[in-house]
């Protein structure tokens, strides 16, 4: 059963936030990456490219993680978190035109300018299972 993204959740995943993705190695030790996000739908979405370990590890154990971290001007924190799975894996021209995108929110240019010669873009669409928030 899925859970609901909350409004605050949805508003820094919304944004030009830098969120990490952890991922489980086949011998079950984690693996965490820095990585662009975004949502679509209640859902959210991040995009690789096939041959890295993310892809592999996806493959392997669609259980994922991702945390976010912010410190705000008065001193405070906030901290978001989701424990998820990956739901739908999207190759071809849709996850070309994804990684486009955001590189438009990330970047402020499009097509995304580090594409290797030959490289093929994955997108993984998360269903949240868990979220939490804290600090204030």
């Amino acid at each position: 059963m899925g859970a609901k993204l909350t409004d605050s959740i949805r508003e820094a995943l919304e944004r030009k936030t830098y969120w990490h993705l952890a991922t489980l190695n086949p011998d079950g030790s984690p693996q965490s990456t820095a990585v662009w996000i975004d949502t679509r739908g209640d859902k959210i979405l991040v995009n690789s490219a096939l041959g890295r370990k993310k892809p592999r590890n996806i493959e392997h154990d669609p259980r994922v993680a991702l945390s976010y971290h912010e410190h705000d001007k008065e001193g405070g924190y906030h901290s978001w978190g989701v424990q998820g799975r990956v739901v739908e894996t999207i190759v071809g021209d849709e996850a070309e035109a994804d990684i486009d995108r955001l590189a438009v929110k990330y970047l402020g240019v499009t097509p995304y300018p580090f594409r290797s010669e030959g490289e093929r873009r994955v997108t993984y669409v998360i269903e949240p299972l868990h979220v939490f928030e804290m600090g204030g």
